[in-house]
Parts: C-alpha cells; sequence; structure tokens
C-alpha cells in the first residue's frame, strides 16, 4: 500500500465511515423490526450521522455517488437510497432549507424504497424482464412503504407523504395514484433517484457516466425545477466521475476546487493508456500540465481505482 498524507485527501480518508454507514442501513431496511432500540431511532440516528458526514465534507457523498464501483450493483437495494439521501442534501443545502426540514427529506430518502429493498438488488442483477409479481411491488411499493413506515411508528406527514408521492409526476403520469399535486419534497426526492439511479449499474447495462446523467435530467420534463438544481450542484466534474487528460492519462476525480475545471485527480493510466501498478494523486489545468479533455469514454475505467487504497502525490 502507499502512503499518502491522510489530510491531502479527507473524502478519501472519510469514505469507510460512509461505507459502513450504508452497512447498517441495509441492515435496518431489509429487517426494520429487528433493532433493539426501535426502528424510527435507529433511523435517526443514521440520518443525523449522514447529516454530519455531509457537512464535513461535501465531496466525500458526491465521490460516493458518481463512483462505478461492483458493489452499487450486488448492494443496490441500499446503497440507491443512501446516495439519493446524498443528493437530496446537496439540494437541501443549496436551497437553504432549515435544519427540520432537511433532515424529514433525508429520512424520506433512506426509507422511500423500505417495502422493495430486497426487490430493488434482485431487479439490479437480474438480466431478463420483471416477472408479473415482481412489476406490482414495484408499483405499489411507495404506498407500501408508506403503510410499514406508520406501522414501524413514523408519524411525520412530510416524510410520510415524501415517499408515497415519489414516484408522482405533476402531469399525472406518475404512479401509483397518478397524481398532478405533489409535495415539494416528493418533488426532489423523484429527480434525485432518478439521477442517483441513471448513474447505477444493471446486470443488463453500464452505469451511466456523470455527465451522461446531468444531460439525461435536463431532457427529462418531469425533473421539474429541482433537475437544474441537482446538475449545478453535483458540478462539472464532481469527485469520482472519470476523465480524459490532455496529456492521454485516464484518471478519477478525487476532489472539487474553486475551479470546475481544474479538479484533483487520482491518475489511473499513463500517458499511453496503460494502467498505473498504483493510482497517483495529480493536480490538473494548464499549469499543471494536465489539462482536462473531458469526460472519459470508458466506465470500466473505474476498476483501476482500489478505493480502500491511498493515494501517493504525483
Amino acid at each position: 500500500m502507499v502512503e499518502r498524507a491522510s489530510s491531502e485527501h479527507p473524502t478519501l480518508s472519510r469514505w469507510q465511515m460512509l461505507q459502513a454507514l450504508g452497512d447498517r442501513l441495509e441492515q435496518l431496511l431489509l429487517a426494520p423490526n429487528s433493532t433493539v432500540d426501535g426502528f424510527v431511532p435507529t433511523l435517526d440516528k443514521l440520518t443525523r450521522e449522514l447529516d454530519t458526514l455531509m457537512f464535513q465534507d461535501v465531496d466525500l457523498a458526491v465521490f460516493e455517488v458518481v463512483r462505478i464501483g461492483s458493489d452499487k450493483l450486488s448492494r443496490y437495494g441500499a446503497l440507491h437510497s443512501l446516495h439519493t439521501a446524498c443528493v437530496v442534501w446537496l439540494v437541501a443545502r443549496r436551497k437553504e432549507w432549515v435544519d427540520g426540514k432537511r433532515l424529514t427529506a433525508l429520512k424520506a430518502a433512506l426509507t422511500m424504497n423500505i417495502a422493495v429493498t430486497d426487490l430493488q438488488t434482485t431487479l439490479a442483477m437480474q438480466t431478463g424482464p420483471m416477472e408479473e409479481l415482481q412489476r406490482q411491488r414495484m408499483r405499489n411499493h411507495p404506498l407500501d412503504g408508506m403503510h410499514l413506515l406508520k406501522g414501524l411508528g413514523v408519524d411525520d406527514p412530510d416524510w410520510l407523504d415524501a415517499v408515497a408521492q415519489h414516484h408522482e409526476q405533476p402531469d399525472g403520469q406518475g404512479y401509483p395514484q397518478g397524481l398532478t399535486k405533489l409535495t415539494e419534497l416528493a418533488d426532489v426526492l423523484r429527480t434525485c433517484d432518478v439521477f442517483c439511479a441513471k448513474m447505477s449499474p444493471r446486470a443488463g447495462r453500464p452505469a451511466m457516466l456523470s455527465p451522461s446523467a446531468a444531460v439525461s435530467i435536463f431532457r427529462q420534463q418531469s425533473a421539474n425545477k429541482f433537475g437544474a438544481t441537482v446538475v449545478t450542484t453535483i458540478g462539472v466534474f464532481p469527485p469520482g466521475a472519470l476523465v480524459s487528460l490532455a496529456t492521454g492519462e485516464q484518471a478519477i476525480v478525487t476532489e472539487r476546487t474553486r475551479d470546475p475545471l481544474r479538479p484533483m485527480v487520482a491518475l489511473l493510466t499513463g500517458t499511453d493508456g496503460a494502467p498505473l501498478e498504483q493510482p497517483e494523486a495529480a493536480a490538473t489545468g494548464k499549469d499543471a500540465g494536465r489539462p482536462v479533455a473531458g469526460a472519459a469514454k470508458d466506465a470500466s475505467l473505474a476498476g483501476l481505482f482500489p478505493t480502500t487504497d491511498v493515494l501517493r502525490t504525483r
């Protein structure tokens, strides 16, 4: 393992903390009645821990949402909800929501798919079309989730409404009720849900790279007013995004800087395109001799970045 001062990349040093939080969330969503302390207090604790992590290091969550990894397929049910919550937090901060509203939005995101956590992972790894029973469960899961949460002791109407309506659309083309009027929390939840889903892999297709997902969100009328907020908040080259450098090197963004076109990166290949033995931290930009040419076209490059390793500065 190579050495690097942890202060250079706080995003990476806190990454394992977010992974541990995801593990605990997965256990809670799959067995909500098994917690000794009760579902609501346990979920509240997880929410506040996530909120604190986000305040400590925004790039940490952006990196986790954007990065491409095999665990996003095998643990899709829980990780997708965690990633959606991270993007919801970013929107809430941009909109300057008060603490109570922000925390409620996070709770809704973390539990929006509680009725189908197991099924979502199954579908992510399933190569064939959905069976009829699976289709029914997915169509009914917003209302089923709301009723399940009520049974677990949730009595916050804003939280419950957001979960029940997170697949509804203002044009009435959503489901399961075909509503045309929905709450603000449900509106933002739907947009963040779609954005994160596009950047997650499926057995039948690779994950969409971040810039492509951003373009897709802009093109969807259902994204409504929060679509632009999500995209501008995530950024042009967010942490976790794969990029090509003008030198021919391929890299993954690890941190944003004041200049959105000059992120800090981890080099994955040399100028000849050959993989490096270990990722190497580097600055980008003309003055650094490494301008970012654009988004990488090969999503498989993500496999060259072992997120549990630390980097040495080149």
